[in-house]
């Protein structure tokens, strides 16, 4: 299994950078919201349909359909190949169906397929859910790897902290962060691996925007859950952990399908999602992570009842959406009304969205 230390360096050089991986739009062009560009990340060895992006497309629906339609174009955005496209291989995509579906049912869930939460991770998480758990306790937990130890001392000593003198005991650090920053920064830490861009051909051209667009998605749930009586970490952790299936999923369709494109059909991008969802809960709880989380995740894939029965689905299912549509018209790809979205959305979470777009939230201020 690969060192903490190792996965905190790819944290650090991490090579995302916004714009440098971005697709035609996927509507067309408004005064209201930016233009798209088109340009695909030099040097890479990309399937056929990541070289030729998708045509604008329009829509001309009800905005109450809206979010279908994101999704729809976050998945053309990330595959870089259109949902109109009309060639399919049936064969191949019962294949990779029903090998994720066996998958699922396994005893690790695809989990040995990628970069694994490290058990310091969840440790950590299991105090800090205990109300005597002290400073001290936390900090022999964190000493013992001295990689995570660093990374702390880095954030503490940033530039958002303003500090006057160098902070260099982990005591020191972890009562100026206090819990709950130290929660998400850990969170943040050890998620980041999970969506390596050297796993396969599509891992290397979609890594970094899963990764941008779930911690988008994550720092959503964290802001809309104070307003729907849910605890923000769980949020913030559910909305990190949703798309670990979909990495699983596109690392075994590197495995499997040769030099084929990513299927486009609507048939089969339903049931990968799904297939993902599964897999993500699974791989939450082989990993321990909070029982909540993966009932959340769980319930994206099923009906509206299920969502209503669980707080903690319903703001990850609004998260999901806003971060899409952030992370989308952010990458140039999409352009919609804004005052008909705003129908759709409560004043909060319209809040979130613009708030969002225009960068205002961060891990460094959420809290």
């Amino acid at each position: 299994m690969p060192s903490l230390m190792s996965w905190v360096a790819k944290l650090f050089k991490s090579g995302y950078e916004p714009g440098a991986a971005r697709f035609a739009p996927v509507f067309t062009d408004s005064p209201m919201l930016p233009k798209g560009r088109s340009a695909a990340p030099a040097g890479a060895a990309q399937p056929a349909a990541l070289k030729h992006p998708a045509p604008a497309m329009t829509y001309d629906g009800h905005y109450n359909d809206f979010p279908a339609f994101v999704d729809t174009c976050y998945f053309d955005w990330i595959s870089g190949k259109s949902s109109h496209d009309t060639v399919s291989d049936e064969a191949l995509e019962k294949r990779i169906i029903d090998y994720l579906n066996a998958l699922a049912d396994s005893e690790l869930a695809g989990a040995n397929l990628i970069p694994r939460v490290p058990d310091v991770m969840v440790q950590l998480l299991k105090r800090m859910h205990e109300d005597n758990v002290s400073g001290s306790e936390l900090a022999r937990i964190i000493a013992k790897d001295v990689s995570l130890l660093a990374a702390i001392l880095t954030e503490v000593n940033s530039s958002f902290y303003n500090m006057d003198t160098r902070i260099s005991e982990l005591s020191q650090a972890i009562l100026l962060l206090g819990h709950n920053r130290l929660r998400i920064l850990l969170a943040k830490l050890s998620f980041r691996p999970v969506y390596s861009d050297q796993l396969g051909r599509y891992s290397m051209l979609t890594s970094a925007k899963i990764w941008d667009e779930s911690q988008q998605r994550a720092l959503a749930g964290y802001v809309l859950a104070r307003h729907h009586k849910v605890d923000p970490f769980m949020a913030f952790l559910a909305g990190l952990m949703q798309d670990v299936g979909l990495v699983v999923a596109l690392r075994v369709f590197d495995r499997s399908a040769g030099n084929s494109d990513l299927p486009a059909a609507a048939r089969f991008r339903r049931a990968l999602r799904n297939n993902a969802l599964l897999l993500s809960t699974r791989i939450g709880q082989t990993w321990s992570m909070p029982e909540i989380v993966s009932r959340a995740i769980e319930a994206q894939s099923v009906d509206r009842n299920a969502l209503a029965k669980i707080p903690l689905a319903k703001v990850l299912k609004k998260a999901d959406f806003i971060s899409k549509t952030a992370t989308l018209i952010k990458a140039g790809c999409l352009c919609a009304d804004m005052e008909q979205i705003r129908e759709i959305l409560t004043e909060s979470e319209l809040d979130c969205l613009i708030n969002l777009l225009e960068g205002r939230i961060s891990v460094a201020n959420i809290l």
